[in-house]
């Protein structure tokens, strides 16, 4: 009996150094190198506008600005570490479309949805916020970052979504495109209209 144990203890060792080993050999920057031809493809053939954040290799195009003055995005000083401030994360009601590059639609939302942008993927994070806030340059696609009626398409690399772990039927690695719009964004402590 104690044989058995010890195989299944070194079976159960054995799988999880190698599952260490698998997320240790994900080249991150070679597949991010593997997706910048598919995205430049698919911007140039279905954005009116393309436009490339070569940094983050995020294609976008602005639809419509939004109303400048229905928010300000606004940096927080941290409570714990005064030397980190952050960026407030307001909290957003929006429409938007989720397809793959061969323009399949994956999830679609259209009655609206309200959630925290903190709490979103990189790309949507990078799509919301301006490129400087008080002085303080940011990583956002737009002079502004998005507001009440702003629409944007953006095509983002997978290391801005959901990796290469993948989520609810997207497989890992995998570019995105989104439609997204804007319904409403507020500050999380104010309530919503």
């Amino acid at each position: 009996m104690k044989k058995v144990n010890l195989l299944v203890l070194g079976l159960v060792v054995t799988m999880g150094f190698s599952s260490c080993l698998k997320e240790d050999s994900f080249d991150e920057s070679a597949q991010f190198e593997l997706e910048k031809p598919l995205l430049e493809k698919y911007a140039t053939e279905n954005f009116d506008n393309p436009q490339l954040n070569e940094t983050l290799g995020i294609w976008y195009e602005v639809l419509e600005e939004g109303d400048p003055d229905s928010y300000e995005y606004k940096i927080i000083q941290n409570a714990q570490n005064p030397n980190e401030p952050y960026v407030e994360a307001p909290e957003v009601l929006v429409k938007y479309t989720l397809k793959l590059l061969d323009n399949t639609v994956v999830e679609e939302k259209s009655a609206g949805v309200e959630m925290s942008l903190g709490r979103t993927i990189y790309a949507w994070q990078y799509a919301f916020l301006p490129r400087q806030i008080e002085g303080r340059s940011l990583s956002g696609l737009t002079e502004n970052g998005l507001k009440k009626g702003s629409r944007i398409r953006i095509a983002t690399p997978s290391r801005w979504a959901y990796r290469n772990g993948g989520s609810n039927g997207i497989a890992p690695n995998t570019p995105l495109v989104f439609d997204i719009e804007v319904l409403d964004i507020h500050s999380p402590d104010d309530d919503a209209e």
